[in-house]
């Protein structure tokens, strides 16, 4: 018969032998301390003003190699969270935009 369950955030309906998603609440990221979401016209606005950036890409190499921002460099998630600051640019008066394939 069906059933339906709760897993975490998502809900969950057996019919037959397939389970379909009902319900599916993402868990978004909480911004650090002193860091600010912005959408792609606030991007765009820096970039017309030409306020000095790096543009950091944080999704996989691969997702990168395949096509990115121009001027952006690639700092993939994971190396981002072992290297830390180490392999974020010196320049510290630049503003620091990142990017990922999430929807945000």
């Amino acid at each position: 018969g069906d059933s339906a369950a709760t897993t975490g955030r998502s809900r969950w309906e057996q019919r037959g032998e397939d389970k379909f998603a009902t319900v599916i609440k993402p868990k978004l990221a909480k911004l650090p301390e002193g860091v600010t979401e912005i959408n792609v016209d606030e991007l765009y606005q820096l970039l017309e003003d030409q306020v000095p950036m790096t543009l950091v890409d944080a999704r996989p190499e691969l997702r990168y190699n395949q096509g990115h921002l121009p001027t952006a460099v690639s700092i993939p998630v994971p190396k981002l969270k072992e290297k830390k600051a180490e392999v974020l640019p010196q320049d510290k008066d630049k503003l620091l935009v990142f990017y990922c394939g999430g929807y945000t």
